[in-house]
């Protein structure tokens, strides 16, 4: 008997969950750690205890969840939920807080499924009390049944309107959408026509959503420019101009959006490659096509090596899944490749359609890279333009060294929330590419523990096979 697992997977969302049903399918021992109660990660939040008399008014898109979190449920994969990895090792080891204690295990091989999550939306104002991101929104929803009378939405891209079309659904009035998908966008992206093509449902599926939008008579604003919000103490309006026009609108809440990008807390710590993508303007791994990354142990899958969308992430789970079971001798690589075909053809699809999506909703650059000199670009740290100009000027020349100068990326959040606004921020000021200014240096522990989480700790080993065998005969 080992006790070394031979894949943990970090994360069960629609990637951990797929990569961990073709893992132990395969006979591979399997273990996934997911911080949340139950999986689904955030696309299927709930899915399966919806807070929501009928969750079916979220839609076909999420429902389709419970069928992957059945499968899921189903394998033979052992799952540790509300578990918080705080440290992964080169060398598989990985710890994470479970209980208030601290808990070991080890494994050959790493999947991480960390997802995505909101891009950076740094205009003045955006760090007041009742400015929230419109995922903050979902998360609400999904997890609590709570929704904000009146809101305000603000930004652009599929998940925005979404959001904004379930409130709709829900009955829950919604004061504005300022939409700030320039109307250069709508050209730029008609050279991806081909690619849109290859998904009309999508396409159809979103002329849905801003059509019911436009029904419901909800005000909107279209290519709105120059956003602050206003208040003190507390978010109580948003100046911004549209059509020529300036417009001042006041509400208590409101929900910002731009894009999502890939969670990388855990990648970086790791010490993986990462690379610049242009396309959808984030910082993301350095990976082959089976998503293996410059550590030989440890692949990406899903969001987190790129945004891929719920069902790209479930193919890619299955593909790094298959090519871990090669690397574990438990298949031939002439059945991986043959087995992994299907989910390929799907993701390259899915990432074909990406490229049109990635050029119609390209966040601006005034939502990116902050303009005035008091906006804040790190909240945990309540650091400014200005303070990060001047420690610019005193020889923060680089994401690291402007970290020390000026504390931008020491909060909790790790820099989750600063880090692509520094690095396009230091490009601006070195007059260079993105590429060429890198990302924060990141270490372990990668989430925030107490002193007695460390002083407990206990191992965690593989179920021994009999084990399985008695589960499975008292089951029948």
């Amino acid at each position: 008997m080992s006790d070394c697992f031979d894949i943990a997977i970090i994360g069960a969302g629609p990637a951990g969950m797929s990569a961990a049903i073709t893992a132990s399918a395969g006979g591979a021992s399997v273990i996934v750690l997911d911080e949340k109660a139950r999986a689904g990660g955030q696309i299927y939040r709930n899915v399966t205890a919806s807070p929501l008399p009928s969750p079916e008014v979220l839609g076909p898109d999420y429902m389709k969840g419970r069928q992957l979190i059945e499968a899921f449920d189903n394998c033979a994969a052992e799952k540790l939920y509300q578990a918080s990895v705080w440290h992964v090792g080169d060398n598989g080891e990985i710890l994470f807080s479970y209980n208030n204690e601290t808990r070991r295990l080890a494994a050959k091989e790493i999947i991480v499924t960390c997802g995505a999550m909101e891009r950076p939306f740094p205009i003045p104002g955006w760090h007041l009390p009742g400015v929230m991101s419109a995922g903050s929104a979902q998360v609400m929803l999904k997890a609590e049944g709570i929704v904000r009378d009146d809101a305000i939405f603000v930004g652009t891209g599929p998940l925005l309107y979404q959001i904004v079309a379930q409130y709709i659904d829900l009955g829950v009035p919604v004061r504005a959408l300022i939409d700030t998908t320039p109307w250069s966008s709508y050209a730029s992206s008609a050279r991806y026509t081909l690619d849109a093509a290859t998904k009309p449902g999508m396409v159809v599926k979103g002329l849905g959503l801003l059509g019911k939008i436009a029904k419901a008579g909800i005000p909107v604003y279209r290519a709105a420019t120059g956003l602050a919000i206003a208040g003190e103490g507390k978010a109580t309006s948003i100046r911004f101009e549209s059509g020529g026009k300036n417009y001042q609108l006041k509400a208590d809440h409101f929900f910002l959006h731009q894009g999502v990008i890939p969670n990388l807390n855990m990648s970086r710590a790791l010490g993986l490659e990462l690379e610049w993508s242009e396309q959808q303007l984030c910082w993301k791994p350095k990976l082959d096509t089976w998503g293996q990354s410059s550590v030989p142990s440890v692949a990406v899958a899903g969001d987190g090596s790129g945004i891929v969308g719920a069902d790209g992430a479930a193919a890619m789970g299955d593909i790094v899944a298959l090519n871990k079971l090669f690397r574990l001798e438990k298949i031939s690589e002439q059945e991986r490749n043959q087995r992994a075909t299907p989910s390929q053809r799907t993701l390259d699809s899915l990432n074909s359609f990406r490229r049109f999506i990635d050029h119609l909703y390209r966040p601006i650059d005034e939502c990116r890279i902050p303009q005035q000199e008091d906006t804040v670009v790190c909240r945990c740290e309540e650091r400014t333009l200005a303070d990060l100009k001047q420690g610019f000027e005193l020889g923060g020349k680089g994401p690291n060294d402007l970290k020390g100068m000026t504390r931008c990326g020491m909060g909790p959040c790790q820099g989750r929330q600063c880090g692509h606004t520094v690095s396009e921020l230091l490009a601006q000021w070195r007059n260079q590419p993105v590429a060429d200014v890198g990302y924060y240096r990141l270490r372990s522990p990668m989430k925030l523990l107490s002193l007695t989480e460390m002083s407990a700790f206990s191992e965690i080993t593989p179920r021994p096979v009999y084990e399985d065998a008695m589960a499975d005969k008292e089951a029948v």
